[in-house]
């Protein structure tokens, strides 16, 4: 039996779980929302696990609403990625393409859990549907803060937040300073 030729790894559904989240942005003000976690005094982005049939997608918005209270869609930025387009006219080369205004994951994490356990987490950038009210947050266990770029990205607790809102604040800035 052959081996690939590329280093890999398999995980059975019971040793890998799915989260995704977003880097939530209040376009209007120039803001990012983080989250500040009451026991462990840390700050995060909004993210959670994916149910069973869920897109990635879905799954992004509705743990950013859900942590934050926060009404948000998922923000089309200008995005260079491994993906093929939507529609394949002919066998494409596995590289790195661009495109304009797409929703797609612009980063994937993984950490891992213990002993053969991962998770994996699929990060999208989002906006706040501007002119719909807040609602309240899922919990008491954090407080939903608005921030500066400058400060979300100091403020963050772990060095994956603070790159993946450092990849975020680029796309961003790039897609909408080349559109005007």
């Amino acid at each position: 039996m052959a081996a690939s030729r590329f280093p890999s790894e398999l995980y059975s559904a019971d040793k890998f779980v799915e989260s995704a989240g977003t880097v939530l942005f209040r376009l209007s003000t120039r803001e990012i929302c983080i989250l500040r976690l009451h026991l462990r005094d840390e700050y995060v982005l909004p993210k959670g696990r994916r149910n069973i049939g869920e897109s990635r997608r879905s799954t992004a918005v509705r743990e950013t609403i859900e942590e934050t209270g926060v009404p948000c869609s998922l923000l089309p930025v200008n995005l260079a990625c491994r993906a093929c387009p939507t529609i394949e006219t002919e066998q494409l080369p596995d590289e790195v393409r661009s495109y304009e205004g797409v929703c797609e994951p612009i980063a994937m994490q993984l950490r891992r859990l213990g002993e053969g356990d991962v998770k994996l987490v699929w990060w999208f950038v989002a906006a706040v549907n501007d002119g719909r009210p807040f609602g309240r947050h899922e919990d008491d266990k954090f407080d939903v803060e608005f921030c500066s770029y400058a400060d979300a990205v100091q403020k963050l607790t772990f060095k994956d937040d603070r790159e993946v809102v450092l990849k975020a604040i680029h796309l961003v800035s790039s897609t909408f300073e080349t559109s005007r």
